[in-house]
C-alpha cells in the first residue's frame, strides 16, 4: 500500500484552494455585497436633481410668464385711455364743428334782426307806415338768398299740387272752379327742403271737393 496517498499533508493541500486563483472569487463576492449593501451612489438621488433643476426652471419661466402678462396688462391700459382720449377729443371736434355750423345759420338769423329793426326804426320815423313795405321785402328777400345758400329752398304756394310728403293741410275748403282741387288755396306757412330732406312741412289750406 502507498503511504503517501493517505498522508495528511496530502489532504490538506487537496482541501484548500490554491492562494491567487481562489481569491478573486472571493474578491468578486466582497464587491458585490459592498454594492448591495449601498456602498455606492443610489440612482435615486440622481431623479431628485433632476426634479430640482426642472422645479427651478419651471419657477423661472412662471415668473417669466407674470413680468410678460404685468406688461401686457400695462399696454392694454394705456391702449384704452389713449383710445378714450382719441374718442373725447373727436367728440370735442364734433361739438365744436356742431356749434361752428350753428354760428354761422344764428349769423344769417341776427342779419335779418338787424334788417328788420331799421325796417322798424325807419317807420317809427316816417308819417305814412306803409313805406316801410318795400324794405321788409328787400329782408324777405335777402333772408331767402342766405337760407338758399345754406341748401335751403321753400316748398308751398299758392295753386302748387298738394302734396302729402311736402305739405300739411290744416284746413280744406270746396274749390271754387274746375280744376282747383287738390291744389293749394292758401299758404299759413312756408315749407323748406335741403335737396331730398324735408326740413319743416308747409302748412296750407287746401282746394277739396266735398
Amino acid at each position: 500500500m502507498d503511504d503517501r496517498r493517505d498522508h495528511p499533508s496530502r489532504r490538506r493541500d487537496r482541501e484548500a484552494p490554491d492562494g491567487p486563483a481562489a481569491a478573486e472569487p472571493a474578491a468578486a463576492e466582497a464587491a458585490g455585497g459592498e454594492a448591495a449593501g449601498g456602498g455606492s451612489v443610489p440612482d435615486g438621488h440622481d431623479d431628485l436633481d433632476v426634479l430640482l433643476d426642472e422645479l427651478v426652471r419651471v419657477r423661472e419661466e412662471l415668473e417669466l410668464a407674470r413680468s410678460e402678462l404685468a406688461a401686457a396688462e400695462d399696454r392694454a391700459l394705456r391702449a384704452r385711455a389713449e383710445l378714450e382720449n382719441l374718442r373725447r377729443r373727436q367728440q370735442g371736434e364734433l361739438e365744436r364743428a356742431r356749434q361752428q355750423g350753428q354760428d354761422g345759420a344764428l349769423r344769417s338769423v341776427l342779419t335779418v334782426h338787424d334788417d328788420l329793426e331799421r325796417a322798424l326804426t325807419a317807420a317809427d320815423q316816417s308819417d305814412d307806415p306803409a313805406t316801410i313795405v318795400p324794405g321788409v321785402e328787400a329782408v324777405l328777400a335777402g333772408l331767402l338768398r342766405q337760407l338758399e345758400a345754406l341748401g335751403l329752398e321753400p316748398t308751398g304756394a299758392v295753386g302748387e299740387p298738394f302734396d302729402a310728403n311736402l305739405h300739411e293741410a290744416i284746413m280744406a275748403v270746396p274749390p271754387a272752379q274746375a280744376g282747383q282741387a287738390g291744389t293749394i288755396h292758401e299758404v299759413y306757412e312756408v315749407g323748406f327742403v335741403q335737396g331730398e330732406r324735408l326740413v319743416r312741412p308747409a302748412r296750407v289750406v287746401v282746394y277739396q271737393e266735398a
